[in-house]
């Protein structure tokens, strides 16, 4: 082990609490630590790429990464930022979901039986097992209800409407997760986001009560960007990291479209670059900022989609907003459409929402009235308006949403 994890992660940006000031010390010993992830979708969102690269840095630094998917937890639901309860999924929803992101997650972290090597766990393994008054009596007397009330989870669902039974117990399987990563792994650190610092903390203590070991926990900042909008979310919504929910072109674009105040933090948190290059990058501005953002767009999603759709990507975004305007490479977002549906017409709100470029009728129309929409370079005013044939281009309609969004129709 040549760096410190604890360095790496503080250059970079990663760091928003420790348990423990010693933490760094810990971690000059390779030791197991540990992640968990939510399986209520079938996809992570590019909200999930922090933890992600934290478990990538952590096996680069010689430690070994236990990758916690929670298919028990799952069942109960984290409700750490959430201000209602969420929609219940069946076990064979949270089964085949952990399976997804458990791929996602191995196109950057490594799993194999080095020493290294990163280990898929699923909670549901022992969760699903336990007797409830065998845990009750275990694990129990560890939690103090008045203490569990004071925690965020907990007190902001009670200030929005309530919290149910069922929610309220998941900072205990989570904590029993450590306990139990613990005693078959040799577990001693987890890692989450900023949000799950009550349940880490719940966790350590019940590990220090039960196991007699001081254990740590780390948390990474949630990110946000600098307007202080949610990051990974765009017009369309989350930012997945599936090429099924979020085309690569468009993965490409979001990162590209980045403000210029976030560059430098994601250029640390979702590439592999030195952060002496990183400064080098985004030390000037204007076509130097410019650079840096198309560099930002293309680590990120070489590191998630490989480099043939990264440079492919980049060449389809430079071709299709460089002098050429061509806008047939592959990785455009495109679908094919009847030339017999355009005979009579058919209208351009219909158009928007078909492409993804809006959510319904009323978000189409909204943004025709706000000037937002062209088809090829030619605006369109009317909401009403319909596009035939006529409006063909080498065989192709191309529909422009904003600046950046684009769709094409390829007519047959």
């Amino acid at each position: 082990m040549t760096d410190n994890l604890h360095d790496i992660l503080s250059e970079r940006g990663f760091i928003a609490q420790a348990t423990e000031t010693s933490l760094r010390e810990r971690l000059q010993t390779p030791l197991s630590a540990y992640i968990g992830f939510d399986p209520t979708a079938d996809s992570l969102h590019v909200g999930s790429l922090v933890p992600i690269m934290g478990l990538y840095w952590l096996q680069q630094c010689g430690h070994r990464p236990l990758v916690l998917v929670g298919g028990g937890t799952g069942l109960v639901g984290d409700p750490s930022g959430k201000t209602e309860m969420r929609k219940m999924l069946t076990r064979e929803d949270i089964d085949g979901n952990a399976r997804s992101i458990a791929a996602q997650i191995g196109g950057v972290v490594r799993f194999d039986t080095s020493p290294t090597g990163a280990k898929l766990i699923n909670n549901a393994d022992w969760l699903a097992r336990l007797n409830w008054i065998d845990l009750l009596r275990e694990v129990g007397p560890c939690f103090s209800v008045n203490r569990m009330l004071t925690m965020d989870s907990v007190k902001n669902r009670l200030e929005s409407g309530g919290i149910t039974f069922l929610e309220f117990n998941y900072m205990v399987m989570q904590a029993y997760d450590f306990l139990h990563l613990h005693r078959t792994e040799g577990c001693t650190l987890q890692m989450g986001g900023q949000d799950q610092w009550g349940n880490i903390v719940m966790g350590i203590e019940l590990v220090r009560r039960l196991a007699d070991v001081p254990v740590a926990g780390l948390t990474f900042p949630l990110v946000t960007k600098s307007d202080g909008g949610k990051f990974g979310k765009s017009e369309k919504g989350n930012i997945w990291l599936s090429r099924e929910r979020t085309p690569v072109y468009e993965f490409f674009q979001f990162w590209r479209n980045a403000a210029d105040a976030d560059v430098r933090r994601f250029l640390g948190f979702f590439t592999l670059l030195p952060m002496g290059e990183v400064d080098r990058l985004t030390s000037a501005g204007g076509e130097g900022l410019n650079r840096a953002k198309e560099v930002l767009a293309y680590e990120a999603t070489k590191l998630i989609h490989g480099k043939d759709e990264a440079d492919r990507a980049l060449e389809d975004a430079k071709r299709a907003f460089g002098a050429q305007h061509d806008v047939t490479g592959d990785s455009i977002p495109h679908a094919a459409l009847a030339a017999a549906e355009l005979e009579s017409g058919l209208g351009v709100l219909a158009l928007l929402v078909r492409a993804g470029l809006a959510q319904s009728n009323g978000e189409a129309r909204r943004l025709v009235q706000a000037g937002g929409v062209r088809v090829h370079d030619r605006g369109i005013e009317d909401p009403n308006h319909k596009l035939t044939t006529a409006d063909l281009v080498n065989g192709y309609l191309l529909l422009r949403a904003g600046k950046k969004r684009l769709f094409r129709f390829d007519v047959a």
